[in-house]
């Protein structure tokens, strides 16, 4: 099933009970499904760090790439990466070099470039880089000559569009699989109920506490 902008909005009225209502209106639903995205993608990301398993939750999101490096203008002993403009969070990376093959590309946390580099044990070589992660780049640490950062990443979601112009019966209301579609409706569903003070709302979080307390 595609999840035009049309059928969603009609799947969220059918599960309000709101089919008619001149307060749940698209741009309003759609509001409500961009917030409920993204605070998808964070709990999906968050499980993705934790147990380092890729999920297909996120799969259409899942973007290769392969970007020049040049020199970090403040630190000649660093190169940096900019960052693509709809980068969310780094999946894999490898740097590449111009004069040896790299082994592994380390990920390491941002203020951690001092330890690693005094240690003789972590400190980088060109066949060992370490990569660290900011807001706009990615910053390598090499004493080699990286060239290129390659690797995959997951971009922003793509939302469709539901102007006097568009057709909503055939723009895609965001690209995520359709599981994972489904599972961003209901926390859609969830989201409304708690913003018009829905009584279901206080019972969708008992349950889910029942539940929680059953699995433990």
């Amino acid at each position: 099933m595609a999840y035009t902008v049309d059928y969603l909005y009609k799947k969220v009225l059918d599960g309000t009970d709101k089919i008619g209502s001149d307060f749940f209106t698209i741009p309003y639903v759609m509001s409500k499904l961009e917030a409920a995205t993204y605070g998808f993608i964070g709990e999906t990301i968050k499980y993705v760090e934790n147990t380092q398993e890729i999920r297909d939750d996120l799969s259409t999101l899942y973007k290769p790439f392969k970007l020049p490096v040049v020199q970090d203008s403040e630190n000649p002993d660093f190169k940096v990466v900019a960052t693509p403009k709809d980068y969310v969070h780094l999946l894999t990376a490898k740097v590449v070099d111009a004069d040896v093959q790299v082994r592994e590309t380390t990920l390491i946390r941002n203020g951690q470039d001092e330890i690693y580099t005094i240690d003789p044990d972590t400190k980088p070589s060109a066949e060992y880089p370490l990569l660290s992660v900011y807001a706009n780049y990615f910053k390598i640490l090499s004493p080699g000559n990286p060239t290129h950062l390659q690797g995959a990443y997951i971009k922003k979601p793509t939302f469709g569009k539901f102007g006097p112009q568009d057709d909503i019966e055939t723009e895609i209301a965001v690209d995520l699989p359709d599981n994972s579609t489904e599972k961003v409706i209901k926390i859609l569903i969830k989201d409304i109920f708690v913003s018009t003070a829905d009584p279901r709302a206080e019972l969708g979080f008992k349950n889910e506490e029942t539940y929680r307390h059953r699995r433990n």
